[in-house]
Parts: structure tokens; sequence; C-alpha cells
């Protein structure tokens, strides 16, 4: 764990739940050394350790919301971590992979950036338009819903008319797109995630 504590872990929470990406961030580094050495006990390969880390925090931004009803947070996550790493290990029996990556919130803040890192945020979003470019059209359109027009899973099942289950498995699949590219084009992991959370 980074060293310091967590003081006001509640109003942290809270900050999250509104969608602040710097409190999410604080929180992240926080309890990522921790859960990183359990998801390699388990795994023992440090990139799917990696892998289901970021998946691990991915989902709880996704359920963001749900935050503040949390009483104690590192139970919660933990309990997140252990379920996600069954489900990966089942996955690796089957010889199915888990997914990949994550990232900064600078990287994607072009006030708060110089030239270089300004050329380096347009470059990363270029890539990620590229690759929602050559998706499916109907991915396509779930990722323009759920990015450009802040529509919910359960609003873009209505919309489409489609559960909310297959919602969240094509955004998944957008997401394992978007990372598998990235990760090919040599973005780092804490580069991907930012991105990730920033965009959906």
């Amino acid at each position: 764990m980074e060293k310091g504590l967590l003081y006001n872990e509640k109003e942290l929470l809270l900050q999250i739940a509104e969608g602040n990406q710097d409190a999410f961030e604080r929180l992240y580094r926080h309890y990522r050394n921790k859960a990183y050495t359990i998801a390699l006990t388990y795994l023992t390969v440090p990139e799917e350790a990696e892998d289901i880390l970021q998946e691990c925090f991915l989902k709880l931004w996704y359920n963001r919301q749900r935050l503040t009803e949390i009483e104690a947070f590192d139970k919660y996550l933990f309990i997140v971590l252990r379920n996600m790493l069954i489900s990966a290990l089942r996955k690796t029996e089957t010889q199915q992979k888990i997914i990949k990556q994550v990232q900064q919130t600078t990287v994607l803040q072009p006030g708060k950036l110089s030239g270089i890192e300004q050329a380096e945020s347009a470059r990363l979003q270029e890539a990620i338009r590229e690759v929602i470019a050559k998706l499916p059209a109907k991915q396509q359109h779930i990722y323009k819903m759920s990015r450009e027009e802040g529509m919910s899973h359960a609003e873009i099942a209505q919309v489409l008319q489609i559960s909310d289950r297959t919602v969240s498995n094509l955004i998944s699949i957008i997401l394992n797109q978007l990372r598998s590219a990235l990760r090919a084009q040599g973005y780092l992991p804490e580069t991907i995630l930012a991105a990730l959370i920033a965009f959906f």
C-alpha cells in the first residue's frame, strides 16, 4: 500500500461516486501494491496479475455510484478482487486469456499538460479513435452512446431493446479491443487505465 492513510476515505469515495478522477487515482495508488501482490500470488504471471488488477479497478469505476454505500472499502475491494481471481483461474483452466490494461489522469487533461504531453495525449486519443472506427457498427454505436452521449448501460439497453448484460458484454469487448491495441503500441498500463476511465 502507498505510504500514508486515506484520512477521510468516505469523502474520497463520495468524490469518486461524483466522477472525480483525481480521487480515484489516489484510491488506486493507495491500494494498488497490496492488491497486485494478492493477484500475483494466485496467477503467478506478472502480466496476468496486472491485467486482473486493472479489470478490478475498472469495475469499481463503472460502479462508482455504489461506493458511497460501502462501510469498509478495503474488505469490499478484496472481495471483488477475490471473485475476479476465481473467475480468471477458471478461464485459464479452459485456455481462455484474461484481458489487459489502464492509465494516469493527466494524459487526457490538455490544460494541465506541456506541449510534448499534449502531443502525446492527442496521439493517444487518435489511436483510440482508430480502434473504435474498426469496430462493428453496433459496437461503435454503443461506444458513442456511452462516451459521447453519457448514457448509462440501462439507458443504452432500453434504446436498443437489449438486456443490460448484453450492453455490458459489448462494452467489455470494446475495452478489450482498446487495451490490446494500445498495449501493442507500447502504452504503459497506467496510461491505458486512465484512458479507459476517461473514455467510459
